[in-house]
């Protein structure tokens, strides 16, 4: 019976140890783009992966030497971008883009998504920053109300 006790501390201990590291594993994307910087291309929808954990855009875009090279734009899963609208058909197979974004930090042809404009002038964003502006919009709401 102590073995069996001291066998569950010892598991929910080493559980509790490498639960960060679960965390970070989860978030990846911090260490796999470069959050400090950020970049620009503009390119055709080859298609997009609408899919959890993260969403992937595949875009071609063309370099300074005239090759097409394809980018992924990657982004939040599938649950996070349909709640801000996105389905399979937001974007159109050979439909330029332009798309900002922090970049691969290992030099690969990929960013992380922070704001795509489609041919139409449409504007999608990160649902996270997206988020964060319209709590910012309604604490700006708020205070313009309490001091009118």
């Amino acid at each position: 019976m102590k073995f069996t006790t001291y066998a569950l501390v010892l598991i929910a201990l080493a559980s509790a140890a490498f639960a960060p590291a679960l965390a970070l594993a989860h978030h990846a994307y911090r260490v796999a783009y470069d959050v400090s910087r950020t970049e620009s291309l503009v390119g055709q929808v080859v298609r997009l992966e609408l899919v959890n954990p993260h969403a992937k855009l595949f875009v071609d875009v063309t370099n300074e030497d005239g090759d097409v090279v394809q980018w992924i734009v990657e982004g939040p899963g599938k649950l996070s971008l349909a709640r801000r609208g996105w389905t399979d058909d937001t974007f159109v197979a050979g439909e330029t883009i332009s798309a900002v974004g922090n970049p691969s930090s290992a030099g690969y042809n990929a960013m992380w998504l922070l704001r795509i404009v489609k041919s139409d002038g449409t504007e999608l964003m990160d649902p996270l920053t997206a988020d964060a502006l319209a709590i910012e919009e309604e604490r700006r709401e708020r205070i313009r109300q309490a001091t009118q």
